[in-house]
């Protein structure tokens, strides 16, 4: 089965880590060194790298110890560093590019020195935009180096367990579970990274790209002021720099421009047929496959979440707190943000004629809706967080808007998860909403003469939402289920039906998960990856390599042959090949073939269960030699002879294409011709 190779895959890396844990120490090393060195750790994030060293850790594939020692010596490192430059350089640091440009990145850090003296050195270590800085002006203080060092060796110690038990704890509950499958985990793993990047990009635009704008457009302001005209009048004034609402309302017009015709643009590749279609489909087929009953429980909740009720509970109780305190602007630009993207998704629908994913099948040629779910909740969460972040600092703000940004991705995620929308669907009313919430903030971010009470509308919105929303889950959890429940289309035929016609049902070429059109799919298997292996072994077929330090390693010698270099792992409408084998021709040449299992399965007797079709690709490689001491591979042409190839295999059937691609079908049960 595609789990079973792809699992073994995983496992031999996970193996390589656990059984070289310098390597895996000397990674977690880097990292946290990294994140401490005197303003390089701006903008070298280590938490995810760290939780997942600890995962594994959990999951007991490496040692605690030994990776902790590593961590705390990078950290120890790092601060150790940054004192050192602090002390040389001292305050010729100002006049250095960048912070004779940004100066206030020096500041905040001295600010907090004087603040909170040696101890920032270990407080420090944990408050983000000032654990780079601190250590470096210790050292412009002149400050007692081993007085500096206890601070920095017991925080490195403190910081490293914090980064690392997480992990561990989650570790260990995965492995409790005992449900960790290889999809599983791709998901997982594609889910923290969308939150990842999220979390990265409001981090750096609000705690670093403002501060840089903030000194940045004073030239656009005056070119602006030169001009005549009221509209360039307003301009000038609305953003010159001594208004402190003008570098947000520059973001988010910045945001609004970019967004909206990212937008447009997904919704114009949406078509009958297109590569972003097909990328749909091979994505929906990959989830399907990998959803598990606990995740499914999970991913159900949070969808209900942003259900129509909850949403409409929420903003009501926003719009009446607003109305109530006056802010009638605010309030009803609330309304007309959320009324603008319910009757977006509204003209979409109509403008498209697709139909939800669960009940699409799998047909690309069958198109969804808009995803009204994700892209109510971003616009009515998003214009919220820039009500409540309104006038706060700037770790406020990165903080509330981390936290929507989450909210939201996770509502996304789960109605593709659950096969309710389309990946495109769910990008396109995402970046929709985006721009809204640009627009709003643009419009109302500036606007300081209405008085909300910003903590009291984000608790009064928590509120609403898990009273209402957890009500919502314990009522209509049971009927949810069953709406979300695992649809996996197969498609049924008789073996005969197959011979005479069905085969050419089957998808022409593979499907990769961008979409895209790729090697014909000149063979199709009515039996299991086994009695294929076996039925081609006579003819120098072998399993090929798998991806382990041993293969690995071949890459970088020059003389590898080309059948001891391992394949890529190809997938096809998102499934993993169930089979991958490797015949040599030579000591530079092989052919290659992949096995990925279908939606069809096929009745070979009347009373019989059916059985799974397979289809397989075959594509011949040449092994290259780079500077006689690398070895790689590049395809070359389909090989022509398709029966040479597969001699003695139990041929039922030789089929052509329109476009006279060789089709073989092949069965097991039947002589071999």
């Amino acid at each position: 089965m595609p789990t079973d190779f792809i699992s073994a895959f995983l496992d031999q890396i996970v193996a390589f880590i656990a059984a070289n844990p310098a390597f895996a120490g000397f990674i977690c090393f880097f990292v946290a060194m990294g994140e401490a060195l005197f303003l390089v750790g701006l903008f070298f994030p280590s938490t995810v790298v760290l939780v997942g060293a600890g995962t594994l850790i959990g999951l007991g594939e490496l040692s605690f110890w030994p990776l902790f020692v590593w961590t705390t010596a990078g950290a120890v490192t790092g601060d150790a560093i940054s004192y050192w430059v602090g002390y040389t350089f001292k305050d010729r640091l100002r006049n250095l590019w960048p912070l004779n440009k940004y100066p206030e990145w020096l500041k905040r850090g001295e600010d907090y020195f004087a603040e909170h003296g040696g101890k920032s050195i270990f407080i420090g270590r944990f408050v983000p935009g000032v654990k780079s800085v601190v250590p470096g002006i210790a050292g412009m203080a002149d400050m007692n180096f081993v007085r500096f060092s206890v601070f920095n060796v017991t925080s490195a110690f403190a910081w490293s367990a914090l980064h690392l038990v997480p992990g561990v704890l989650a570790g260990s509950a995965l492995f409790a579970i005992g449900e960790i499958d290889t999809r599983l985990a791709i998901v997982l793993g594609a889910l923290c990274l969308a939150l990842f990047v999220a979390l990265v990009l409001v981090r750096w635009l609000i705690l670093f790209l403002l501060p840089i704008l903030a000194g940045s457009h004073q030239a656009f302001v005056n070119w602006l002021a030169g001009r005549p005209d009221r509209l360039s009048q307003w301009m000038a004034k609305t953003y010159d720099p001594e208004n402190p609402r003008s570098v947000g309302m520059l973001v988010s017009a910045a945001v609004l421009l970019l967004c909206l015709p990212l937008s447009f643009w997904i919704i114009g590749a949406i078509a009958t047929g297109s590569t972003m279609v097909r990328a749909d489909l091979a994505i929906y087929n990959f989830f399907e496959v990998a959803r598990t009953p606990w995740l499914d429980e999970v991913m159900i909740a949070l969808s209900m979440l942003a259900s129509g009720v909850v949403s409409a509970c929420v903003a009501a109780s926003a719009a009446i707190y607003l109305t109530g305190r006056k802010a009638w602007r605010r309030a009803i630009g609330l309304a007309i943000s959320i009324a603008s993207s319910l009757g977006f998704v509204v003209l979409m629908r109509g403008l498209f004629s697709r139909g939800h994913a669960l009940s699409a099948g799998i047909s690309p040629d069958v198109l969804s809706p808009f995803a009204g779910h994700t892209t109510v909740t971003t616009v009515l969460m998003g214009t919220l967080a820039v009500l409540v972040a309104h006038e706060r600092s700037r770790r406020s703000k990165a903080l509330i808007y981390s936290a929507v940004a989450i909210y939201t991705i996770l509502i996304g995620f789960s109605r593709i998860y659950l096969g309710e929308h389309w990946l495109s669907d769910v990008l396109a009313g995402g970046l929709f909403a985006t721009a809204i919430v640009g627009a709003f903030a643009f419009v109302f971010g500036h606007i300081h003469n209405e008085k909300v009470a910003r903590t009291s509308l984000g608790l009064l919105v928590g509120l609403v939402l898990a009273l209402v929303g957890g009500l919502h889950i314990y009522t209509n959890f049971s009927s949810a289920q069953k709406r979300y429940a695992p649809r996996v289309e197969l498609r049924y035929m008789t073996e005969a039906d197959w011979i005479d016609g069905g085969w050419s049902e089957v998808a022409p070429r593979r499907i990769s998960l961008s979409g895209e059109l790729k090697e014909p799919l000149v063979l199709q298997w009515l039996g299991t990856p086994e009695e294929l292996q076996e039925n081609l072994s006579a003819q120098g077929w072998e399993p090929a390599e798998r991806w382990s330090l041993p293969s690995v390693t071949g890459f970088v010698q020059g003389s590898t042959p080309a059948a001891k270099l391992p394949p890529l792992l190809l997938t096809n409408l998102g499934n993993l090949p169930a089979l991958i084998l490797v015949r040599e021709t030579d000591a530079d040449h092989r052919d290659v073939l992949w096995l990925w299992a279908t939606n069809f399965k096929i009745f070979k007797k009347q009373d019989a269960a059916a059985s799974v079709l397979f289809v397989g690709a075959v594509q011949g490689e040449e092994a290259i030699r780079l500077l006689g001491e690398f070895s790689g591979v590049k395809q070359e042409k389909q090989p022509a002879k398709l029966e040479g190839m597969f001699h003695g295999l139990p041929v039922v059937g030789l089929k052509w294409r329109e476009d006279g691609t060789k089709i073989i079908l092949a069965s097991p049960q039947q002589e071999a011709k």
